[in-house]
């Protein structure tokens, strides 16, 4: 309606054609109030853009418009509204006093219609978004049970967010029987435009989050966010730049590392033998971008196409170097070498050891290698960790009798090694820019991906409860011992077989959040006191230094002086087991809301999340992480008849998930690729739901809405919360090639294999959700 009468239409008249109907006086006080509102956007203080606004530019008719429309907008919202909630009080007020005084003015009788229409309606919304049909449905009767009485409603924000995720994403129109997923998750599309499941959701969020701190222009004596915003600043830039420009400044980074490890023959006019150090070259060369040195490696490292593609030119263009006759000549022989050094085969898979090596290759000196990739603080703390651990392969390159890399060194000239490793040195470098110039880059993305400790840092720091790490560590431990319960209580194990699970369950490590040692002030600071990004005046070479210090971060995690590996997976929401390491991990972004909160009552806290902990606790078990230790060492300690009788049972969940019709993509699945994940599916939820069963509920509060739900109805209800998603949009074939089952199946497939469900929501035998042949693990 404001528009009617901003700067424009208060021009047009009551037919909508252009009369000015104003007097003069009129106009030029409007005008003049106008005027006012434009300066006060003008001076605003806007936190994405701050003052800077043109007023010649946005001091014009659509912003005069907008502004006074708006200031019509509010005035009348907020008159109906003081107006309104003067009526409400004075018709309370009346009705304490007798009946026979109150006075019958036409406006308070309609507002009082208003506020009994008002009640009406949010009645009906309630039985709307109740779980009871609106129409009978064709569903078997089901036994009337006594509802628990709860300690009250929990009535936190997050609360009040999970009561409408449970509400609104289910579709009570599907006879759970049938189709648990679609009944619990059948309106999940109509109420969010995430593109995946609510995991996915948390983590764009997350990414939000990020994106918001690195747009912030504020100073921070942090290093992790100092770094953060730099190498943004970096991406952000190299966005900008035109592929001919970020070339030539990548090309120039490169020359300069060039001039930094030493002495190029093809670079340098008079280059003698004495410029040239074998070990001392690979050291030098390993500072940038933990480059791993070309003579160790097997493969094609030298192709020929660089030379006339790339290296000629760029040489040529420097205007330094041999002549060209020399240059041709460097090739030759540098490919002569490369071809020496492919003319091993091995077939063996014998392992030798680190003195052997030494023995049979004196002109290298690995430990001096090696060291240039460890953290300069802990080098030999960490060579000492690491020299148990280094497996030579028995292979010919190093240890044939007659013919071996350290004839072939010492039998090349020192030209041709020299020239060997900076060609394979540029050949690894420019490899960082070849195939993504025509890519768009996402720097917030990339920020998170390269820097994910630093960016989980910036979100617990801002936005994460820390509450919640110690109600998820409680609830681990919950789990866990519901774990033990199920291996004991296993009726076809062992005893033999039962008493190394528990042993491997017993000394898993659990990671909640992140390390503990990251509590302290200045530990994650200082963490990345090696990380040089201050100093790098471009994307390029910001991440070449990264590069670095992630393997530089690798030889410390392998070393046991790093807990954890920095990797993007910690900053998704989501957990993961490491096999290897025989550890969980729970990410913060997963012990934070919609999943976890320390207001949640304890059962919704165990629904929520505890069949994800025991999924990732279930991969130890799975038919791949069965045969490794509680050492993380391949080490299958199960006897040949339980291994059989697993094998047997993990089959007839390939055969069910084989034969599933999927809404998606109908009975072509293959459960042989996504057994892994379906057996820690399987797991997860019962060693959930043994928890959940564990729970007080009278001691707890009521989820707003459910107040009578049977606490076994709302155990499945939660648990389906976290596969809620949009139809797929992948392809048949991509989704083959997962290794995880469809959403619908994490939720109808497990589900079904379990009696509980059936009797909690009353199943006959033989429907969908209760097949008469049903598979078990334990």
């Amino acid at each position: 309606m404001g528009h009617g009468f901003d700067t424009t239409g208060r021009k047009l008249d009551e037919n909508g054609k252009e009369h000015d109907w104003w007097t003069s006086e009129d106009s030029a006080e409007y005008d003049k109030k106008a005027q006012f509102l434009i300066d006060q956007y003008n001076n605003y203080d806007d936190s994405d853009f701050e003052k800077k606004f043109d007023p010649a530019s946005i001091g014009s008719s659509p912003l005069q418009s907008n502004s006074s429309d708006d200031s019509v907008r509010l005035k009348a919202s907020f008159k109906i509204h003081n107006f309104l909630q003067i009526q409400s009080s004075k018709f309370l007020e009346m009705s304490e006093k007798d009946t026979t005084t109150k006075s019958h003015h036409p406006m308070k009788t309609i507002t009082i219609v208003l506020i009994w229409i008002f009640a009406l309606y949010a009645a009906l919304l309630i039985v709307k978004n109740h779980e009871t049909p609106q129409k009978p449905l064709a569903t078997p009767s089901r036994p009337v049970l006594e509802p628990v009485k709860h300690k009250g409603v929990c009535k936190s924000p997050e609360c009040i967010t999970l009561a409408q995720n449970l509400h609104n994403w289910r579709d009570v129109s599907v006879d759970p029987c049938q189709d648990f997923y679609k009944a619990a998750c059948g309106k999940y599309t109509e109420q969010t435009l995430s593109p995946g499941s609510r995991m996915v959701k948390k983590t764009y969020i997350l990414k939000q989050l990020i994106h918001e701190f690195l747009l912030k222009d504020e100073q921070s004596t942090s290093k992790s966010e100092n770094a953060m915003k730099i190498y943004y600043k970096r991406c952000a830039e190299d966005e900008a730049m035109n592929e001919t420009r970020k070339n030539e400044i990548k090309k120039d980074y490169l020359l300069q590392m060039v001039k930094e490890v030493g002495s190029f023959p093809m670079l340098t006019k008079n280059w003698t033998e004495a410029d040239f150090d074998l070990n001392d070259i690979l050291v030098r060369m390993g500072k940038f971008s933990g480059f791993k040195p070309g003579i160790l490696k097997l493969g094609v490292l030298v192709k020929p196409f660089r030379f006339s593609d790339f290296l000629f030119p760029w040489i040529n263009k420097l205007g330094i170097g041999s002549t060209k006759k020399q240059q041709v000549e460097d090739v030759k022989a540098v490919l002569e070498m490369s071809r020496q050094l492919q003319e091993f085969n091995n077939n063996s898979t014998e392992i030798r050891s680190l003195s052997d090596f030494e023995a049979h290759m004196p002109s290298l000196s690995l430990e001096k290698i090696f060291n240039t990739y460890f953290d300069p603080r802990n080098t030999e703390k960490i060579w000492e960790k690491i020299k148990p651990m280094i497996q030579i392969p028995n292979h010919p390159l190093f240890f044939n009798g007659t013919k071996n890399l350290e004839t072939i060194i010492q039998s090349t000239p020192k030209r041709t090694l020299a020239n060997y490793l900076f060609i394979s040195f540029i050949d690894n470098l420019s490899n960082h820019w070849e195939g993504e110039e025509s890519k768009k880059r996402d720097c917030t993305m990339k920020v998170m991906n390269d820097l994910p400790l630093a960016s989980i840092r910036v979100f617990t720091r801002n936005h994460f409860d820390k509450e919640n790490l110690a109600v998820a560590s409680e609830m681990v431990e919950e789990i866990q011992e519901s774990f033990a319960e199920t291996i004991r209580g296993s009726t076809w194990l062992s005893e033999h077989t039962k008493m190394a699970a528990l042993r491997k369950l017993d000394m898993m490590k659990k990671i909640v959040g992140y390390p503990k040692e990251f509590e302290v002030p200045g530990a994650l600071d200082s963490y990345l006191d090696t990380l040089s990004l201050a100093d790098k005046s471009s994307f390029y070479a910001a991440k070449i230094e990264i590069e670095r210090f992630h393997g530089e971060l690798l030889m410390s995690y392998i070393a046991s002086v790093l807990t954890v590996l920095p990797l993007f997976q910690y900053v998704a929401s989501n957990a993961m087991y490491i096999q290897h390491d025989n550890s969980i991990t729970l990410n913060v972004a997963i012990l934070s809301d919609p999943f976890l909160d320390s207001t949640y009552p304890k059962y919704a806290k165990i629904a929520s999340i505890g069949a994800v902990v025991g999924h990732e606790m279930g991969h130890g078990y799975d038919p791949e992480g069965r045969r490794f230790d509680e050492n993380g060492d391949q080490n299958d300690r199960w006897t040949s008849e339980d291994a059989v009788e697993y094998d047997r049972r993990t089959q007839c969940l390939i055969d069910q998930y084989n034969n599933y019709d999927d809404p998606d993509f109908g009975r072509n699945l293959n459960g042989s690729v996504t057994i892994k994940e379906i057996a820690s599916d399987i797991i997860g939820t019962d060693v959930s739901w043994k928890s959940y069963n564990k729970v007080d509920f009278a001691n707890e509060p009521s989820i707003f809405g459910f107040e009578d739900e049977k606490p076994d109805k709302l155990f499945f209800h939660l648990t389906a919360l976290n596969w809620c998603s949009p139809r797929s949009t992948v392809t048949l074939a991509e989704q083959l090639e997962q290794v995880h089952p469809t959403e619908s199946f994490r939720v109808n497939g497990v589900f079904r294999n379990m009696k509980t469900f059936a009797d909690a929501f009353n199943c006959p035998v033989g429907s969908p959700m209760n097949p008469k042949n049903k598979c078990e693990l334990f």
